[in-house]
């Protein structure tokens, strides 16, 4: 229970006793008495006032209480779903760096997707890139194969990161920034090489929110 609701039931609890007892010695005067008849009718008269509506605090605690609990094991149950997803995000991450630095032998794939986002004419491309790209049209080929890898991976990244639960005021962890911004940083080579849904396409895109992108190759942040 918070410190605010407890001060403020106490401070209600307070003013309603001295509400009451002040309405009394109003009513009736303060006469000092030595007759128990009258001490037995002035008892009667707070407790059966003050029992009910003490009843009633006992109660609206019990409830504020009850939903507190529920409110924990409900984000417990969503931190636990966010542990979970994170986890298979990190996974992704770490299959797309290893198809990045090792998963072609005839290209240098972080170097061709760093041309891909100078977004450079035909004529101004190096030749490597020129040849990467035609070797990504070519059926069965290693660098198709590679580039088909890659998209699978993208799509999937693309699921996982929106179902991570965002925050109370419905912002992005700064977590989920971070893949977001680093994954962003393939999208030009997969829309030169393959047919990236549209969704996803737009996906990175539209929530690059870093203005300092992180290196496709970074190591994966540690989490807790």
């Amino acid at each position: 229970m918070s410190s605010k609701f407890f001060v403020t039931t106490l401070i209600m609890a307070v003013i309603l006793i001295a509400a009451i007892l002040g309405f009394y010695l109003h009513s009736f005067g303060f006469h000092r008495s030595t007759d128990q008849a009258v001490w037995g009718a002035f008892g009667d008269y707070f407790a059966g006032i003050l029992n009910p509506v003490f009843a009633l605090f006992a109660f609206i605690a019990v409830l504020y209480s009850l939903n507190l609990q529920i409110k924990q094991i409900g984000q417990i149950a969503v931190d636990k779903r966010a542990q979970e997803i994170l986890e298979v995000i990190k996974d992704i991450d770490t299959r797309i760096n290893q198809i990045m630095t090792s998963g072609n032998s005839e290209f240098d794939i972080v170097k061709i997707a760093q041309e891909a986002e100078r977004k450079v004419s035909d004529l101004g491309r190096p030749d490597d890139f020129s040849r990467f790209l035609r070797r990504a049209k070519e059926s069965g080929s290693e660098v198709e194969s590679t580039i088909n890898n890659l998209m699978i991976l993208l799509i999937s990244m693309h699921d996982f990161l929106q179902r991570h639960p965002k925050g109370d005021n419905g912002s992005i962890t700064p977590i989920i920034e971070y893949y977001i911004s680093k994954t962003s940083r393939l999208i030009p080579l997969m829309e030169m090489t393959a047919t990236l849904p549209r969704q996803a396409s737009d996906f990175f895109k539209q929530k690059n929110p870093l203005d300092q992108t992180p290196s496709l190759t970074d190591p994966q942040l540690k989490t807790d």
